[in-house]
């Protein structure tokens, strides 16, 4: 693929990546914070809708009055739940070579240069925490050449991890279940727009 400028290209995309996999994380957080009381105030379909349609910046969920801090998630503030911050960016960088059926000005990117995106955003915070998740991104681009379709987009990654490693989270309560139920939801969601948003970031670079 023709860029104007090919570093700012790969430096923009892996930066774009890297936006999405925060997102995902704080998302997540927001989710968490609808538990018990607000439960029943806030519209999941509410906080999903709005992250979806912009699948990089999750301010919007402000206007719905939620926090992503304080008591609501204390039991995110461990070190290890913070782990999974780079394991959502490894998420989606590792998916990097899905974008070589995209084709812009008549030229699809180079197998170099997509792995330049997904070295890139892996250099910028993306790490496969205790390689909680399965794909790699030579797997990945096996799929992608034999025409196969790669393996859904789920939370079973992140739930094994919080069973695993975040007994703050993976007892049995309310607040819990709901947010391990709606990971379920958002996950799938999310990549399928976040994909769609990350190829038509291309275009701002071509030449």
């Amino acid at each position: 693929m023709d860029f104007y400028d090919e570093k700012t290209a790969i430096d923009g995309m892996a930066d774009f990546i890297l936006r999405g996999g925060v997102s995902m994380y704080n998302t997540l957080k927001y989710i968490y914070s609808l538990a018990e009381r607000d439960f029943y105030n806030v519209d999941l379909k509410d906080v999903i809708k709005l992250v979806i349609n912009n699948v990089t910046n999750v301010d919007g969920l402000s206007v719905l009055g939620l926090r992503a801090e304080g008591p609501k998630v204390s039991e995110m503030e461990t070190e290890e739940y913070r782990r999974l911050l780079p394991a959502m960016v490894y998420s989606l960088a590792v998916r990097t070579p899905a974008l070589k059926p995209v084709v812009i000005g008549g030229k699809p990117l180079s197998d170099d240069q997509i792995y330049k995106i997904y070295q890139a955003a892996m250099s910028k915070g993306g790490n496969n925490t205790d390689d909680i998740i399965p794909e790699t991104f030579l797997e990945i681009k096996y799929l992608v050449k034999k025409g196969k379709p790669l393996p859904p987009f789920t939370a079973d990654w992140y739930k094994n991890y919080i069973f695993a490693k975040v007994p703050e989270i993976s007892s049995i309560k309310n607040k819990n279940i709901f947010l391990l139920g709606a990971a379920d939801i958002f996950f799938g969601m999310f990549y399928a727009c976040f994909f769609e948003a990350l190829s038509s970031q291309l275009e701002e670079y071509t030449a």
